[in-house]
């Protein structure tokens, strides 16, 4: 999460920049705009999940996954789809599991492993979260004429084929 509220003007970057030697004021300039924006984004996310389902960011994504994946996913398939450790991902899993969203079933590939699998009730949560989910979006991205959109998705792909978005 990005915490800083204050933003600098673009005369304070400039000269800390000629104090500091950043050669790209106009780049912190606007990774500043970005961050702050996508730090404002994704509270305000986390906020309608938990209004609308009582669920955090990483159950929700787990929930789509496992929806996506009915034949249930490991934990380290969890993990690695929600981007957090498997230490983390098996305490998320364990309270899931004791809310009756998720369960885990013995994987008949390997008795030594175990699947997650979506429940009826994880199942309903997800049907509430979704159509809350759907309509923050869209109210997010109204402000957002189509040009606009394919532009942003643009700049994003071209971030992410960097590597710079993991960096």
């Amino acid at each position: 999460m990005f915490e800083l509220k204050d933003l600098p003007s673009y005369d304070t970057l400039a000269a800390f920049g000629a104090a500091y030697g950043n050669p790209d004021v106009d780049g912190l300039h606007a990774w500043l705009a970005w961050a702050s924006a996508t730090g404002e984004m994704l509270a305000a996310f986390e906020a309608n999940l938990a209004r609308h389902a009582g669920l955090s960011q990483s159950q929700f994504f787990v929930l789509l996954l496992l929806k996506r994946n009915p034949a249930g996913l490991s934990v380290g398939a969890l993990a690695q789809g929600v981007t957090v450790t498997s230490q983390t991902m098996t305490r998320i899993v364990d309270r899931m599991e004791a809310a009756r969203l998720c369960r885990r079933e013995a994987d008949p590939q390997d008795r030594r492993a175990w699947l997650i699998r979506l429940t009826p009730e994880g199942d309903a949560l997800l049907g509430q979260a979704l159509p809350a989910h759907y309509a923050w979006v869209a109210e997010l991205m109204r402000q957002f004429s189509t040009e606009e959109r394919r532009v942003l998705v643009g700049l994003m792909q071209k971030l992410r084929t960097a590597g710079l978005a993991s960096s």
